[in-house]
């Protein structure tokens, strides 16, 4: 009994202890009909995903953005003014680094922090390291060649940043590596509502999905090996075609993942045959305009609403290596605003022969990232399992009810064992006949003289 109470309690703290870290995230999007068009693809790019953390003594909750560009946790501090801040100096139990080397980025100022964390759902807090920013340049962003920072800072969710290997990991990774066998490096990104313009959704952290809702099962998980491009190692794949219809237009190609972008960036000779074999044939109801993101040039199409986008055929990656195809239709690549559609797959530099790719496709495949399998994953939904593998909620319940139970009954056990153990009888008690009155044996029973 006592080693299945122990076999038992391991299992529950194992349940205690993964539980799933979710930070709910939403999109700050607004359309007005008096924006331009380049106005609005600018909207429609920068994809403006937010969560909120709470974070120091005594706790604040602050508005953050979501980046997989940048690897670290980073907050606009108490010197920045205009903006939303995490105030350090009213925090008991912040502490600064060191200072931090900043490259090509919107913060001009920075040191390497540290700070207590609440996980959020599971309400544990944990002390981390964080970017906080000291100073900022907060002029126009139009020409700059770095993206914005929107909000009071942004969660960084990378592997690694370019000229910032000194900086904090990402929080999933920070808590892998300084809490081990206590936090899985393993995050997914799961969408709940996915029309276009219109993201709602969560980052699971901790896990899989399938270690947490019944919907999910380890039989439609797959998974591929994270590749680094230009010896550069980030949320990449390779895939071996990318298709329009059925037609291979390019091969050998990778995807980079990059959440906060709300379009796909493909190369030149992708965009050139999608024009050739689709947009030519509505020259007098399409244009192809130019656009700035991050100080770089960019083309995309802007179409009347009378097109047939009904007649755009599927676009797809094969990844051969797990004989998958990830397919995006029409209705995922048209926005629809003001009686105008938007195309949001865009072209730029021609030196660009890789796919950057973000909500656009995240939001149709459930993915996860787990840098210490160094491999991303995806959910294959088509996959029927017949029988659920698991419910791990009637698991756990059967698991802490059987466990109470026990409890109860080893209870009931010590009880009746203490109760029922036999007396030591005392000196006087070994003759039955002394007299406890007189103090003497009775008569009947004293020995007689010879």
């Amino acid at each position: 009994m006592k080693y299945l109470i122990i076999f038992l309690i391991s299992i529950l703290f194992k349940f205690i202890t993964s539980s799933e870290i979710i930070y709910e995230f939403n999109r700050d999007f607004e359309l007005n009909k008096e924006m331009t068009d380049e106005q609005i693809y600018l909207k429609l790019a920068y994809n403006d995903l937010y969560t909120h953390i709470k974070i120091g003594t005594p706790e604040k909750e602050m508005k953050v953005g979501i980046n997989f560009k940048h690897k670290s946790l980073t907050l606009l501090g108490s010197n920045i003014k205009n903006r939303k801040v995490f105030d350090e100096k009213s925090s008991s139990t912040y502490k600064s680094i060191t200072t931090a080397f900043v490259y090509e980025s919107q913060m001009t100022g920075a040191n390497i922090s540290e700070e207590y964390i609440n996980l959020n759902t599971i309400n544990n807090k944990e002390k981390i390291n964080f970017i906080l920013v000291t100073d900022l340049d907060d002029e126009s962003l139009e020409n700059n060649p770095y993206e914005p920072i929107y909000f009071s800072g942004f969660l960084g969710l990378a592997i690694n940043s370019e000229f910032q290997n000194e900086y904090p990991d990402s929080l999933p990774i920070y808590l892998n590596e300084n809490y081990k066998n206590k936090y899985n490096s393993a995050f997914a990104i799961k969408f709940n509502i996915k029309e276009p313009g219109n993201y709602k959704g969560k980052i699971i952290m901790n896990g899989y999905l399938h270690d947490y809702d019944e919907n999910y099962h380890l039989e439609q998980y797959k998974t591929t090996r994270i590749q680094s491009v230009t010896n550069f190692h980030d949320w990449c794949i390779s895939i071996d075609n990318a298709y329009y219809g059925q037609t291979s237009i390019s091969q050998n190609n990778y995807i980079l993942f990059r959440i906060e972008i709300g379009i796909i960036i493909a190369p030149n000779d992708f965009m050139k045959y999608i024009t050739d074999n689709y947009f030519s044939k509505y020259n007098d109801k399409c244009e192809y305009k130019k656009f700035k993101l991050m100080s770089d040039d960019y083309k995309y199409y802007v179409c009347n609403k009378d097109i047939d986008i009904t007649k755009f055929e599927n676009i797809s990656f094969e990844l051969k290596e797990i004989n998958f195809n990830f397919t995006l239709s029409y209705q995922n690549l048209f926005y629809e605003y003001n009686n105008k559609y938007y195309f949001l797959i865009a072209t730029g530099s021609s030196t660009l022969h890789d796919f950057i790719i973000g909500s656009v496709l995240m939001k149709t495949y459930d993915f996860v990232f787990d840098k210490f399998k160094s491999n991303i994953g995806f959910y294959d939904l088509s996959i029927q399992v017949k029988t659920k593998t698991k419910n791990n909620l009637v698991i756990y319940i059967v698991v802490i009810s059987v466990l109470s139970v026990l409890i109860i009954l080893l209870i009931i056990y010590l009880i009746w064992k203490y109760c029922n153990k036999p007396r030591i009888s005392r000196k006087n008690e070994l003759d039955d006949d002394y007299n406890y009155i007189t103090g003497s044996i009775t008569d009947d029973k004293k020995i007689s003289p010879e």
